[in-house]
């Protein structure tokens, strides 16, 4: 998420979307007059950052307003979703700061390593469930072997008692 504005004060619209981290992209003359605004990195996430694109769109303050002369001409804020054109094909600071910092991914790519990490947990629950199963049986293992030495030391001292008995009569 992007925000241009003239208005270095804050963000500036109220929404109900919290972002995870708010970075000033400076450039050779100082403040550059933009802002990167990170949300989490899931659904929720991107959800959010949906809901921001669209609060600023609705109002007059979207990436088209702003390429279309709305931004040089006012105070206020813009903001939009960073795309491929921002990050990579943009011959400016804002490209060349999104391009080293951005993370910047499709839907499907997004989809994808949500599907992966899903993946991986369900892996991760089967061996944490076979490691609690052998440890179930080794504790059981454990408790039988614990209960047969009990036995064995009784009769041990059983005999013992009897062979000293026997010894001292």
């Amino acid at each position: 998420m992007m925000i241009n504005s003239r208005n270095l004060c804050g963000l500036g619209k109220v929404t109900n979307e919290i972002p995870i981290r708010v970075r000033t992209v400076w450039d050779c003359f100082g403040h550059s007059g933009t802002r990167i605004v990170e949300f989490n990195r899931h659904w929720n996430g991107l959800n959010d950052a949906l809901l921001f694109k669209k609060a600023y769109q609705e109002d007059g303050h979207g990436k088209k307003d702003w390429l279309s002369g709305g931004g040089a001409a006012d105070s206020s804020l813009y903001a939009w979703l960073a795309n491929t054109d921002d990050c990579y094909r943009a011959a400016n600071y804002i490209g060349e700061y999104l391009g080293k910092m951005g993370d910047l991914k499709s839907i499907s790519r997004f989809a994808e390593e949500a599907r992966k990490d899903h993946k991986l947990v369900v892996r991760l629950n089967v061996i944490s469930e076979n490691i609690q199963s052998r440890l179930r049986m080794l504790d059981e293992k454990i408790s039988k072997t614990s209960i047969k030495l009990k036995c064995e030391t009784e009769e041990k001292d059983k005999i013992l008692h009897g062979y000293n008995q026997g010894v001292t009569l």
